[in-house]
């Protein structure tokens, strides 16, 4: 596995497992409960940590490239109607290529 996939698949594997718990108790609790709250703001603040890790850590990816990711990733989430997944996927494939075209 490369360098830097390890701390992604820790993040959204305890993203999911959040989010996960978050439905487990979503039917036994009203939506409104301080539990709900709680899985949902961590979750996405692992998220967003590692967002910003990724953002200004040097790693094997160029300067250039995790801007680029950046400002498609911002671009596609408000596109998308504020959907986080969409806007993830979109700046990865924009890391992803403009580091192919980097070479």
């Amino acid at each position: 596995m490369g360098e830097g996939w390890g701390p992604l698949l820790a993040a959204a594997a305890a993203t999911l497992l959040l989010r996960a718990t978050g439905i487990a108790l979503a039917w036994r609790l009203p939506a409104t409960h301080p539990a709900i709250a709680w899985a949902a703001a961590v979750s996405e603040a692992a998220l967003s940590a590692w967002v910003v890790l990724a953002l200004i850590s040097p790693g094997s990816w160029p300067l250039s490239a995790r801007l680029a990711g950046a400002a498609v990733a911002l671009a596609a989430f408000f596109l998308a109607g504020r959907r986080l997944l969409p806007g993830m996927a979109a700046g990865l494939a924009a890391i992803w290529g403009v580091n192919w075209l980097l070479g």
